[in-house]
């Protein structure tokens, strides 16, 4: 009888705490949900006059030089990681720029392209998800900026100095474009140029839901993106 009675007392305290596992779950699940909501900004408009390109060098991206990163909070419930950073990164990244230094310099004609079907964490199973239930990869496979306009650089430049401005333009992915602003640090040292890029966006900006696989591992909507470059003149 004893014995019948603890083999019961362990089936009712296994059953209770799958179920208060499972209204934590749903609880937080709740809870990142109304953190999700945020307004896209839209496309960026060009206004004004063009800035000629003429005096200008061109740079082009050294792809194994360059990193692109994600980093996104996730709650592993059952893995005891409630705060945990998913961070993936790849170096399928090409583009090019123009930058003219001296008096007046400016930063112009950017375009970025980021294959993110390469796209890796520590995870191959998360990567995978992400690739076909998040990303969709296979229909949307690049991420574009194409840069508008700089913010706060210099009234003038010296080779080698560091700089710290705002590059806003638009980011066109999983079909939707929005204007985004990157804080942008690098500088330019003879023919090469170097710096980090780094802004936040929102997932449901882009159409994408924020990933929660059955209220156990749950991704939050802000994700912040960080470019680290190297690039050459053309």
């Amino acid at each position: 009888m004893k014995k019948r009675y603890f083999w019961f007392s362990a089936a009712g305290l296994i059953i209770i705490i799958i179920a208060a596992g499972m209204l934590y779950a749903a609880h937080y699940a709740s809870a990142v949900s109304q953190t999700q909501t945020h307004t896209a900004p839209g496309i960026a408009k060009v206004t004004g006059t063009p800035v000629p390109l003429t005096g200008t060098s061109t740079f082009q991206i050294v792809s194994s030089q360059t990193t692109a990163a994600y980093s996104v909070y996730e709650n592993l419930i059952f893995q005891n990681k409630p705060n945990n950073d998913a961070i993936g990164t790849t170096h399928s990244v090409t583009g090019s720029f123009h930058i003219r230094t001296g008096a007046s310099p400016f930063v112009a004609a950017m375009t970025i392209q980021v294959d993110l079907r390469t796209l890796q964490t520590d995870s191959s199973r998360r990567d995978n998800f992400v690739r076909q239930n998040t990303l969709q990869t296979d229909t949307y496979p690049y991420a574009t900026f194409v840069s508008v306009s700089t913010q706060g650089l210099p009234s003038s430049y010296s080779d080698g100095q560091t700089v710290h401005f705002q590059l806003t333009g638009n980011l066109t992915m999983h079909g939707k474009t929005n204007k985004e602003v990157f804080d942008v640090q690098g500088k330019v040292v003879g023919n090469t140029v170097t710096g980090t890029a780094t802004s936040t966006i929102y997932m449901t900006d882009f159409g994408i839901q924020p990933p929660n696989l059955a209220n156990i591992a749950i991704a939050q909507n802000k994700v912040v993106i960080t470019l680290t470059f190297t690039a050459a003149k053309a």
